[in-house]
């Protein structure tokens, strides 16, 4: 009785718990027989499962490989292809180069010399042949101080056709030089500095004009012409509106030019005289009528062209004390005054655009559009002014 009630009772498991218990030690044994499964080798034979593969056969080099020359040939060295130890090679026999196939030349480095071979001295250089004559530049009367500016000095001769010997024979292989012609102005060795005339010449010009100037030049006769110019062929009204434009800048002029020695003003005379020798040049190589002049109106230079627009003489207008706006018909003087009083202190690399009547010398206007710009000197004083014009058809 005891043994059978200590006897536990035995229960059986439903047939979907028993598979899910074999599921469960079942799934430790499949893992562990994956884990240990073996990879997959390449075959050794060369072969490949893919069609791709094995249809394209793998790539050789056809014959045998290039050997590289102990020393090229000179027309592969130039061209810095590969050659070979054949003479003629087969590049240049290809190339129909067999007769000139030698070969290359070779620089030694120093350390490798011989002492006979360092004891030798250089070939001469032989310069090529210069673009322009030598005379040009070994007789240029020019001393700026620096070989390259008086150099670019006797080049712009040459091409300007002032050779020191223009009836030589030419040289065989310089190009030939159009003689341009030039605005001559002559110098007798004592130029009217006062009354605006410029002087040309290069070198020799500026330090004219550094000997010449010794006083500073006199603004105030210039608005005393004005003011007794003005009654003569202005009204009231234009004339107020003259003097008022005048009054605009005036004052400025006077607060800057006080504290200027007479030094000062020496140098800014000779500055201001240098500029006009730089921009005769200028005026030369424009086709614009061109025409500059003093803060005061008075004419310092004169383009060719602006001879041929308006029919006056150069010899009429620089150095007899004539002004520009003897020039203007009156509507075009009053304008010109109110806007240079409006930009005589503001920027110079900006120009002022207008409308302006010039006046032949017999009094026939001539319609032109007008554009003038101010250049300041050295003291920021408004000192030259360059104007241009071109006709209205």
């Amino acid at each position: 009785m005891s043994s059978a009630l200590t006897q536990q009772p035995a229960y059986r498991l439903p047939p979907s718990a028993s598979s899910s218990t074999s599921d469960i030690n079942a799934a430790p044994d499949a893992d562990s027989k994956k884990k240990t499964g073996t990879k997959r080798r390449r075959p050794q034979d060369g072969t490949s499962d893919s069609a791709d593969s094995s249809s394209q056969p793998p790539r050789t080099r056809e014959g045998p490989k290039k050997k590289k020359a102990n020393r090229a040939c000179f027309h592969c060295q130039k061209a810095h292809l590969t050659c070979d130890d054949s003479r003629p090679c087969q590049r240049c026999v290809k190339r129909g180069m067999a007769d000139n196939c030698t070969e290359g030349h070779r620089k030694k480095a120093k350390y490798l010399l011989d002492e006979e071979e360092l004891a030798q001295p250089d070939p001469p250089y032989v310069p090529p042949d210069p673009m322009f004559p030598s005379s040009y530049t070994a007789s240029a009367p020019f001393s700026l101080g620096s070989e390259g500016a008086n150099l670019e000095y006797s080049i712009l001769s040459a091409i300007l056709g002032n050779s020191p010997d223009p009836t030589g024979p030419p040289n065989s292989g310089s190009p030939s030089v159009s003689h341009a012609p030039q605005p001559s102005a002559p110098f007798n060795g004592q130029p009217d500095i006062g009354a605006g005339s410029a002087i040309s010449g290069g070198a020799q010009g500026a330090a004219a004009v550094y000997q010449a100037v010794t006083k500073p030049y006199d603004y105030t006769e210039g608005y005393h012409f004005l003011m007794k110019h003005l009654p003569t062929r202005f009204d009231k009204n234009d004339i107020l509106r003259i003097v008022r434009a005048l009054a605009i800048f005036r004052p400025s002029l006077i607060a800057l030019q006080m504290p200027l020695s007479e030094e000062d003003e020496v140098f800014v005379e000779k500055c201001f005289q240098r500029s006009l020798i730089e921009l005769d040049k200028l005026v030369s190589f424009s086709g614009t009528p061109t025409v500059a002049w003093r803060r005061t109106g008075e004419i310092c230079l004169v383009g060719p062209e602006f001879c041929m627009l308006t029919g006056w003489e150069k010899e009429e207008l620089v150095g007899r004390r004539k002004y520009i706006y003897e020039l203007f018909e009156n509507q075009s003087v009053v304008e010109y005054w109110e806007n240079f009083a409006n930009h005589a202190f503001e920027n110079t690399t900006q120009s002022v655009y207008s409308h302006c009547v010039l006046l032949k010398p017999s009094g026939t206007p001539v319609p032109c559009t007008f554009c003038f710009s101010i250049r300041r000197d050295i003291m920021d004083l408004p000192s030259l002014v360059i104007g241009q014009w071109l006709p209205l058809l």
